[in-house]
């Protein structure tokens, strides 16, 4: 992630060292360096990294300061942890703030999940045609799509720029969430990534019919199918382990998140739901769709399987004195686990479950936690 290329003055010997390391790994290059000459100082020849523009804010780094190099073993772990979106979004967040020393450049790198990164706006003309798109998609009546032959995209830019900051980047735009106007994140389920032949675009859903038309105008299609999904986002954790993002359309995904909406309002909604996809583990998102519309079809048990026990004796018509009068003649516990295996309850990591219509299959029970045990 970081590549640090040492030297002792008066020696030639040029030591590499890549970072993230261990402290044997740094001990090593010490050593490499003392042989070359121990009494010199060290000097730094060359820094690169996978963030291109990191380099230029290392300039006044001491390589033989062990707190600084043990700061910058740091910092690389942090950058090693990041996808190229967060890589991104890192080299323009580092350009639009104020850093004067190594604790700036490790602030901004703990940092990055509070920067937004807006592709393909790397200029003011660019930056100002995305807050006219932007501004219509949320109904502003200051850019109406037939002013645009006459609108100065480079003064909206410019304008908006000099209001909120940031940095243009080879990727695109990179700002502060909280400063931002114009990708406000509403609360969302589902959010994708859209690119067709003209532009790219992100749709939060659930959406209304209207929102996805003008995210179709954005994109200038017809139709969802001319465009590509890049990316598939879950606001609700798990969701992106359980439900498969290939082959995803959009109107699926708006249904589910629509669904999921709906889950979220009801107690324990979500967590059956998820514990469904980790037993029926379906194979596409249109699947994952179907079990939430046949969410009514499962049971979740709350109980364990001495309660378990007691509610199947209810459901033969045993009365609660009934009960009570055989507590301690009873085990109820091993009755409890023999109705779960026989009514097909499975145990995931997000509790019991069971199916109603019909038992899952006993190909299920390795799925999970391993059935009951």
């Amino acid at each position: 992630m970081i590549q640090l290329f040492m030297k002792r003055s008066g020696s030639p010997v040029i030591v590499p060292l890549n970072l993230p390391a261990s402290q044997s790994t740094i001990t090593e290059a010490s050593s490499q360096l003392d042989q070359a000459n121990r009494a010199g100082k060290t000097e730094i020849v060359e820094i690169k990294s996978v963030i291109a523009n990191l380099p230029s804010y290392l300039s006044g780094l001491d390589p033989d300061s062990r707190t600084q190099l043990a700061q910058l073993n740091r910092l690389s772990s942090i950058i090693a942890k990041m996808d190229s979106r967060e890589r991104n979004i890192y080299a323009g967040a580092l350009d639009g703030n104020s850093i004067n020393n190594l604790n700036d450049v490790i602030r901004v790198a703990e940092q990055v999940s509070d920067y937004i990164l807006i592709p393909n706006v790397n200029s003011d003309v660019t930056l100002g045609r995305y807050v006219a798109v932007t501004g219509q998609f949320h109904g502003d009546p200051r850019f109406p799509e037939a002013a645009w032959p006459y609108l100065d995209f480079a003064k909206i830019g410019a304008e908006y720029y000099a209001e909120h900051g940031g940095a243009y980047t080879h990727a695109g735009y990179v700002l502060r969430k909280q400063d931002d106007e114009l990708v406000r994140e509403k609360a969302s389920q589902i959010q994708l990534d859209l690119s067709s032949s003209q532009t790219q675009a992100s749709v939060c859903l659930p959406a209304t019919k209207e929102e996805l038309e003008r995210v179709k105008r954005i994109l200038g299609i017809d139709c969802f199918a001319e465009a590509a999904i890049t990316k598939v986002s879950f606001a609700a954790p798990y969701m992106d382990e359980h439900i498969p993002t290939t082959g995803v359309c959009v109107e699926d995904a708006n249904e589910l998140a629509w669904a999921i909406e709906a889950m979220q309002r009801e107690d324990g909604e979500l967590l059956k739901y998820l514990s469904v996809l980790s037993v029926e583990q379906p194979g596409t998102m249109q699947e994952a769709l179907r079990c939430a519309m046949n969410l009514d079809d499962y049971e979740r048990i709350t109980e364990d399987t001495y309660e378990y026990g007691q509610i199947v004796l209810r459901r033969i018509g045993a009365d609660d004195e009934l009960i009570d009068t055989i507590d301690g003649y009873m085990d109820f516990e091993k009755l409890g686990e023999d109705a779960m295996a026989e009514d097909g309850v499975r145990r995931t990591e997000f509790g019991l479950i069971r199916r109603c219509s019909s038992p899952f299959s006993e190909e299920t029970q390795a799925l999970g936690m391993g059935g009951l045990s």
